[in-house]
Parts: C-alpha cells; structure tokens; sequence
C-alpha cells in the first residue's frame, strides 16, 4: 500500500534534501547565522546599553537593552530571508516563467536576497562594534553600504522579467512586457549610477549633509525617473499597438 507516500519521507530522502539545502542556500545561512555566533561569543563583554540609532550627522541619540538591540536585526533578517523566498514561490508570473528564463529569474530573487540579507548583517555588526567601543562614522558607513546597494541591484535590475513583487512594478510596466524590459534597463543603470554619485558625495562632503544633500534626493530622482520613463513609453508605444503585443524575447541571462 502506497497510500502514505505522499505524507512519509524516508530518512534517506530527508538526508539528502538538507544536503541540497546546504548545498544551494550555504551562503545564505552563513549570513542568518553569523551574527547570533558573534552575539552569543561576544555577550558577556557587552554593555547593557546598546546604541541602536544615530542622527544625520552621525551620532548616537538612541539606546536600548542588550537583548532587544542585539538580537531584533539577526530575528528581523531571518523573516526577511523567509519572505524573499517565499514570494517566487506565490507570484503568478513567476510561475509562468518557465525554462532557462525561470532558471535565470530565480538566480536573481537568490542574488537579491542574499544582498539584502547581507547588508542587514553589516548593519548589526556595525552596532556591534559600536557596543564594544570600536567608533567610527556611522553616518559614511551607511551611505557607503547603501551606495554598494544600489550598484549591485542596479546591475541586477536588467536581468529581472515582468513579476508582482521585485523590481520596477508601475501601472504602465505591469501593463507591457515591452515597457516593463525598457524600463527595467534605464533603471538599471539609473540605480548604478546613484551608487555611484552616493560613494563621490560620501567622499567629499560633511557628514552632516550626506543624508540630505546626497542620499536623499539621490534616492528620490533614480526613482522618480524610471517611474516617469515607463510612463512616456507606454504612451508612445500605445501609438503603435504592434509594440504593446506579448513578445517573447530570447529570456535567457
């Protein structure tokens, strides 16, 4: 009787399903479990007061206790990793996008995911260090950390194909496959260039103006301009409906 194959798996099949997930997610758990390590063999040297926030010009103007400081951003980041890899898994489009093509769109949700991850764990070992007495600009830590950010997913954002939940998703992108890849290739290289023009203003300017004189409207503009180009090539190509038809482009990465 086979009736319970579906709900039993054998310890050989467990076994080698944990090897695959070590196998393709090592690197990933690396990162989840990397700070909760350095915690725990740090915690007896640990202030009680932990500095968990700094203002724009960089210095600490608030506290909390040893426990909610050090361990909420490792928590935080394990529910992110959650989700970023559940969302594939519930997107319709995604699902459709099948072959080389879905092969290539989950290589882009994992590098994602490990990027946004990772700056989180860089942000708790900043805090870290601070605990231990270890100061140093925060506020150029962060910009320069932010700026990488957007240099990496900007590379990215090429390589993304039309979904609910990652990318560059205006009425007009959602609409036209054509508008979301036109998109999606300016933005590209909007995202890189405001990492780069973040890591110059993180060179040259005060402290106290990085926030708002570079990383905001920075922020702001490689937003706003992808947004407004989707916009403008809907409404050019609405001109000729020929362009607006499904295609389907070579999807390989």
């Amino acid at each position: 009787m086979n009736v319970f194959r579906g709900f039993w798996k054998s310890p050989e099949s467990e076994g080698k399903n944990q090897m695959k997930l070590l196998k393709n997610e090592w690197l990933q758990l690396l990162i989840l479990a990397a700070p909760f390590c350095v915690v725990a063999l740090l915690w007896d040297k640990l202030p009680e007061r932990i500095p968990i926030h700094w203002n724009a010009r960089g210095d600490i103007n608030g506290y909390s206790g040893k426990a909610f400081g050090l361990w909420l951003m490792p928590i935080i980041n394990i529910f992110i990793a959650i989700l970023l890899g559940w969302l594939p898994r519930i997107d319709p489009r995604f699902k459709k996008t099948e072959g080389e093509a879905g092969a290539s769109m989950a290589r882009v949700f994992k590098i994602i995911r490990l990027v946004i991850t990772g700056f989180n764990a860089g942000v708790e070992f900043a805090i870290l260090a601070f605990a231990l007495h270890y100061h140093f600009d925060m506020t150029r830590f962060m910009v320069g950390s932010l700026a990488l950010l957007f240099i990496i997913l900007g590379n990215l954002m090429n390589k993304v194909r039309p979904n609910y939940f990652v990318g560059i998703r205006t009425p007009w992108t959602l609409e036209s496959r054509t508008v979301w890849l036109k998109t999606h290739r300016l933005g590209g290289r909007t995202m890189v260039a405001a990492g780069i023009c973040m890591l110059l203003g993180m060179l040259v300017l005060p402290a106290k103006y990085l926030i708002w004189w570079d990383v905001l409207p920075i922020s702001i503009l490689s937003t706003m301009i992808p947004a407004g180009y989707s916009f403008f090539c809907y409404q050019a190509e609405k001109k000729n409906p020929e362009m607006l038809t499904e295609q389907k482009p070579n999807e390989s990465l």
